[in-house]
């Protein structure tokens, strides 16, 4: 269905419903990126019908304000904020740009020195840090027999107060005995390399696009729908023994991927 045209009257209830929106988006409520409140669920928050909700969407998005997406993991989308509200809880740059961390894939991540060459804030939070008997898909790729323990570690790293990622890693609890007891907010990579004497010489990483979850929006302040970078990582060491195994969920709004290459000149 076409969107109509700006100036089509809208009529009292799409009008309240259209300013209700604009008003849950400039709260905070629905962050730029974020997925709305179903129509049907908006129907029920205004007290007005389906067809009402759709005109006012309709409006909003022919005005730029929201984007519609149809399909499976459509919705529709906050294209803007408040401009008296800090995007994503970023403070802005001179020239109005939204600060974004720079990262490398495919190579050794310690993220707090990345953060800090990049002149952020640096902040972790430990989720949780235990060892426990290693899942299929842990032993796999840490190349683990069956029975075998592994050590899992959850933390939120923030850049600038603001969070970055949500980071899920598993090694293996027989190779680094006592890790846990040690400080576990700073560089793991570091922490192996001068406490364990191992580093990591290989890594490859699979990346891709998801939208968050109701259970990622605590973590890393999003709202549900908003894109995040899931990145699956698995290290080798300098002896060739697997390393670490991660699942990472980078703020798609905080985060650009730098790739370089080189080509021959035959």
């Amino acid at each position: 269905m076409a969107a109509e045209p700006a100036d089509t009257p809208l009529g009292p209830a799409a009008g309240r419903i259209a300013e209700g929106v604009l008003a849950m988006i400039g709260r905070g409520e629905v962050r730029m990126g974020g997925r709305l409140p179903t129509e049907r669920r908006l129907s029920q928050l205004f007290g007005a019908s389906r067809e009402s909700v759709r005109r006012a969407l309709q409006r909003l998005e022919s005005q730029g304000e929201v984007r519609r997406v149809r399909g499976r993991g459509g919705g529709t989308f906050a294209l803007h904020a408040n401009p008296n509200w800090p995007v994503y809880g970023w403070s802005r740059l001179a020239d109005g740009d939204r600060r974004v961390v720079a990262r490398q894939p495919g190579v050794d991540v310690n993220v707090p020195e990345l953060l800090r060459h990049q002149h952020f804030e640096v902040a972790t939070r430990v989720l949780s840090a235990e060892q426990r008997r290693a899942g299929t898909e842990v032993r796999t790729a840490l190349g683990l027999p069956p029975g075998s323990e592994a050590l899992a570690i959850e933390r939120v790293r923030f850049a600038d107060g603001v969070p970055l990622s949500w980071e899920r890693l598993f090694v293996p609890a027989r190779r680094f005995p006592g890790l846990l007891d040690l400080d576990l907010t700073g560089s793991l990579s570091q922490l192996l390399r001068d406490r364990y004497g191992v580093t990591a010489a290989e890594v490859r990483e699979r990346i891709r696009v998801r939208l968050a979850e109701d259970h990622h929006t605590h973590h890393l302040d999003v709202s549900v729908g908003q894109p995040l970078l899931a990145i699956t990582r698995v290290s080798h060491d300098q002896y060739g023994e697997p390393l670490e195994f991660s699942h990472d969920l980078f703020r798609a709004d905080r985060t650009e991927l730098h790739v370089s290459s080189t080509h021959g000149a035959g």
